[in-house]
């Protein structure tokens, strides 16, 4: 196991997964919601992969469940956790409705899905250099940036750089942030809610802004983030609950898809960050995890998850990224990028007897609404 953790390939993992990570199966209702696979190594070591459909399900979901099973093969978990499987389907959440409409389904994957070939490469950032990042990222309105918001808009902002070099001029840009919103129901939702109960806030850089052209800045960045953020606010999310909730989501669907249209292929690059899931309680009984990551080859946008290194790099932050080939090699070898982000460093793990690891990720088998 200590050999195959050096190798550079992230999509190596994927043999470890019952299924393609992000991906979406042409038969979904044949798809298993969630899948499972155990791998034994030689020397004694285990890999545990888990895919299931984004449909169904998201990180806070998986949470409880695995902490569950953690605390049943006897490893030290202070504070079990209950998933709630009724209360967000509940009339006065988001009750049960019918399936999206064929027109729109056939209209989200003719934008959404673009066959291309992927690269995912994990980038760890150390204390420092995150210290750095969130100083540059501060401006008059947001004098306090969050790890997520500053990192979030260095990548961006090199994604695109890079995007630029191949196009040889500004592309349009959406910037997605995913948006956990159980807080922000009414009544507010347990946070062991079960379900997919999340918003992206998105961010849309037009090719023929001035701030584009000339090449954006880090705080410009960070402030229309977190703007967009805060308008996934209650009064927003109100509008989605109850019986009228789906059609006021269905047309907010249509029109966003029909905006992307018009802007004719823009970049997409989506975030998400699973700091707040308390990685490191994942204990089986063999210790803490010392990584979880989210990658992918059949999406077309970046996919990114945050998790804490207490371990290793005190509190740096790690990024698994997935671009488009090409611009991965540029991002590669961007010296300005890597000045701050390390390329796939490796693990520090120790001899033991016994070696496992927890592998981690979701599989899109279904529409991507």
């Amino acid at each position: 196991m200590l050999d195959f953790l050096q190798h550079s390939e992230i999509e190596s993992l994927n043999q470890f997964l019952p299924c393609l990570p992000f991906h979406k199966e042409p038969n979904s209702e044949e798809a298993a919601q969630l899948a499972i696979q155990l791998s034994i190594f030689d020397c004694g070591g285990m890999a545990i992969g888990i895919c299931a459909s984004h449909k169904i399900a998201d990180g806070n979901t998986m949470r409880p469940l695995i902490l569950h099973w953690a605390a049943a093969t006897g490893g030290p978990v202070k504070k079990v956790l209950y998933p709630d499987f009724s209360e967000a389907s509940s009339p006065s959440h988001f009750p049960p409705q019918q399936l999206f409409s064929q027109s729109l389904v056939s209209l989200v994957e003719s934008i959404c899905v673009i066959e291309s070939k992927y690269k995912t490469r994990r980038f760890v950032f150390d204390g420092s250099a995150v210290a750095t990042l969130r100083e540059k990222a501060k401006s008059e309105r947001v004098d306090n940036p969050t790890r997520v918001q500053s990192l979030t808009g260095f990548i961006s902002k090199h994604a695109m750089a890079a995007s630029r070099v191949i196009s040889g001029s500004p592309k349009p840009t959406i910037i997605n942030q995913a948006v956990n919103i159980r807080r922000l129901t009414k009544p507010r939702l347990p946070d062991t809610s079960a379900g997919n109960i999340f918003l992206e806030a998105s961010v849309d850089l037009d090719c023929h802004d001035s701030t584009t052209v000339m090449g954006i800045q880090l705080s410009y960045l960070a402030t229309s983030l977190r703007e967009s953020v805060r308008k996934v606010n209650s009064d927003y999310v109100s509008t989605l609950q109850g019986d009228q909730g789906f059609e006021v989501y269905c047309e907010f669907i249509k029109k966003r898809m029909t905006e992307r249209q018009r802007q004719k292929c823009p970049d997409v690059y989506t975030f998400s960050s699973w700091l707040g899931l308390d990685i490191n309680s994942f204990d089986f009984g063999w210790g803490n995890p010392f990584g979880l990551g989210s990658w992918g080859r059949s999406v077309p946008h970046v996919g990114i998850s945050f998790s804490t290194r207490k371990r290793n790099v005190g509190s740096g932050v790690e990024a698994w990224v997935t671009l488009d080939e090409k611009l991965m090699a540029i991002l590669d070898n961007d010296p300005e990028f890597l000045a701050f982000a390390t390329l796939n460093p490796a693990w520090v793990l120790s001899q033991r007897v016994m070696l496992h690891t927890v592998i981690f990720a979701y599989s899109l088998r279904t529409p991507l609404i």
